[in-house]
């Protein structure tokens, strides 16, 4: 795929995080840097196994919207800072959006 066609591309990137702190420090710190236009960050309740135990926790999911271009350097600074061992991060395609999400996603990015 060339430079254009990620240019082009725009994507959510989700990461849950133990605390409201570390997802809100890691959306600004990616806004700032242009890796991301925009960040929800909402609280849920996490069931999970982790090294064969089951885990019930209060966790913090963030959506961060952005482009195809700015993944790869998006997801190493994501895993760079997490505070988990082995945080989850998931690039998600966005396959149709309107034109105004778009020229906002370009705008702040460029």
């Amino acid at each position: 795929m060339s430079k254009n066609e990620k240019k082009n591309r725009y994507i959510f990137i989700y990461a849950t995080f133990p605390s409201k702190k570390s997802a809100s420090r890691t959306a600004e710190k990616l806004i700032q840097k242009k890796l991301a236009v925009c960040a929800n960050i909402r609280k849920h309740d996490a069931v999970y196994v982790w090294e064969g135990r089951l885990y019930k926790e209060k966790e913090f999911g963030a959506l961060f919207k952005t482009r195809e271009d700015r993944w790869k350097k998006a997801e190493k600074f994501i895993l760079k800072k997490h505070p988990y061992e082995t945080p989850v991060i998931l690039k998600i395609n966005i396959n149709d959006g309107n034109a105004g999400f778009q020229k906002w996603v370009d705008g702040g990015l460029d």
